[in-house]
């Protein structure tokens, strides 16, 4: 990996564990604690100013409970995930819908 793509993934993953740390209502020194390293540490992480260890990544994924990919996933990204998530269940409860339709010869009328 260049050192740009370095530098984007520790931007990217800085982003991603602040809005996780906020979202869980931790505070830098909270998380720190509860993952074994220096407050300055955290600040450094968030601000994309260093990177970390795959043990400390597999820490914070684990504490979080969220998997690798999400702590580096953009928010452009994310969206497109989401919006595509979205499209499949449409798809899903359309195919459903047509099913129980045939099935029981329903019509479904919608107001």
């Amino acid at each position: 990996m260049n050192e740009e793509r370095l530098s984007e993934a520790a931007v990217t993953f800085g982003e991603n564990l602040r809005k996780l740390r906020k979202a869980n209502g931790l505070s830098q020194e909270k998380l720190a604690e509860h993952l074994g390293v220096s407050t300055k540490h955290i600040g450094d992480l968030e601000a994309g100013k260093s990177f970390t260890t795959g043990a400390l990544l597999d820490s914070v994924a684990s504490y979080f409970r969220v998997g690798l990919d999400e702590l580096f996933m953009t928010e452009s990204r994310r969206q497109h995930v989401e919006t595509e998530a979205a499209k499949m269940a449409l798809d899903i409860l359309k195919e459903s819908t047509d099913h129980v339709k045939r099935k029981y010869g329903i019509e479904l009328k919608l107001k």
